[in-house]
């Protein structure tokens, strides 16, 4: 079973400020976006899509969906089912070679049943997850959308497109959900069943579980991750359900006063002929391969070899 995709900009828009809008020449406009969103504070966080097509799917959507999982079970159980599905990965993460992963989760000083902290140390190397990756740097998000891409032209629009996604933590519905696990982030046991009882929530990376990856990865690419606990909603519908459910509950008037984003975030959709510029201008600014995957069998070579050429010279 295929994940859906958006068949043009004006789909797309219902779910994304500017969601419609096109960038198609002078990379410059780019940057000075991002400037701007610089310039206003570190409360703007940004994700990368090499396609602007693609829904914000995380990968164990993405898992449960292309295996047809949800077709072991009537539709009615489908939810049930896949909380059992992220409940597994996670025990199959505690049980996986001797429960090294436990080990050092405990040896951090983290209770070994911090389901948020087991998701994490998956998310990072590449195990499904119900997180959705976003960073706190632009051009990091830049970089995640255009490595690896081809570009071949084609006849439907939106398939010529890659998108950068923005969008301010500091918005009313966003502090609810940082708030959630605050409290007892580090010390107490936390199963996937207490996460699992709100549909979204946001982690941001200045909490001790980060600290175990011990990964200069994790230092440069800046991330923190979204929750969404829908089995085949992607997180923009997600979110547009959830405020639709809030404006009915507070009344049209009241909603309109509280600070609250109207769609999960906002999108600039750019043309995949302004990569090579892109590139090229991420590269001045020290946003490349090297930086945002730091090669560590480098590390003894290239330390050693210029302390030789310094004391050489």
């Amino acid at each position: 079973m295929k994940l859906e995709e958006y068949t043009s900009f004006d789909e797309k828009g219902k779910f994304f400020k500017n969601g419609e809008i096109k960038i198609n020449h002078n990379i410059e406009t780019i940057f000075e976006k991002i400037k701007k969103f610089q310039e206003l504070g570190s409360t703007w966080i940004y994700r990368g899509s090499g396609e602007s097509k693609y829904k914000m799917y995380n990968s164990a959507q993405r898992l449960y969906i292309n295996q047809e999982l949800h077709k072991q079970v009537p539709e009615d159980r489908i939810s049930e089912h896949y909380k059992k599905f992220i409940t597994g990965l996670i025990n199959n993460c505690k049980k996986w070679n001797n429960g090294v992963v436990v080990k050092l989760i405990k040896n951090s000083g983290i209770n070994e049943n911090n389901s948020i902290a087991l998701l994490s140390y998956m998310q990072h190397y590449g195990v499904p997850t119900p997180f959705l990756d976003f960073t706190y740097n632009p051009y990091v998000a830049l970089f995640f959308a255009i490595d690896n891409i081809n570009y071949y032209p084609s006849d439907n629009e939106i398939d010529n497109y890659f998108s950068l996604y923005f969008t301010y933590t500091d918005a009313t519905a966003f502090h609810i959900w940082k708030g959630i696990f605050d409290d007892k982030i580090k010390s107490e046991s936390i199963t996937y069943e207490t996460i699992d009882k709100n549909d979204m929530s946001i982690l941001i990376p200045d909490k001790e579980f980060y600290k175990i990856m011990n990964s200069v990865n994790i230092i440069n690419q800046e991330g923190l991750f979204f929750y969404n606990n829908h089995p085949w909603y992607p997180i923009e519908r997600t979110y547009s359900e959830y405020i639709e459910w809030v404006r009915k509950e507070t009344g049209e008037e009241k909603f309109n006063k509280l600070k609250i984003l109207d769609t999960f975030s906002g999108c600039f959709n750019i043309h995949k002929s302004l990569i090579p510029a892109i590139k090229e201008k991420l590269k001045e600014l020290g946003i490349t391969k090297d930086y945002i995957y730091p090669n560590m069998s480098k590390f003894n070579k290239e330390v050693k070899y210029y302390a030789i050429i310094n004391s050489l010279t």
